[in-house]
């Protein structure tokens, strides 16, 4: 760690030491710094978007109809629950979302 403990924010005043780390270097156009963000955004967004489609298969795999008058009865019940310990998120079916859509 440069900074000496644990940081998750990437500030500016470390950008060049860990670009030079890495072994960035300026290029006509592009100092090391610029091509190193421009490197770490992407990757965050590639990450990002492995994230998503895994979220969505793991949901996909979850997400079961359920049979039978359990099936009829689920469908009238109210699926939105408060969970213990939090006032911002709800039990919606299983799935943990926002208490309130206001913001």
């Amino acid at each position: 760690f440069l900074t000496g403990k644990a940081e998750e924010r990437l500030s500016f005043d470390i950008q060049r030491e860990i670009a030079e780390a890495l072994g960035y270097h300026d290029h006509p156009g592009l100092s090391a710094v610029e091509r190193f963000m421009k490197h770490y955004f992407l990757v965050a967004k590639d990450v990002g978007d492995l994230t998503r489609i895994f979220c969505s298969a793991l949901e996909d795999q979850q997400a079961k109809d359920t049979p039978g008058i359990t099936g009829v009865i689920s469908r009238f019940r109210n699926r939105v629950r408060k969970i213990a310990g939090t006032l911002d998120f709800v039990d919606d079916g299983g799935r943990i979302a926002l208490a309130s859509t206001d913001a």
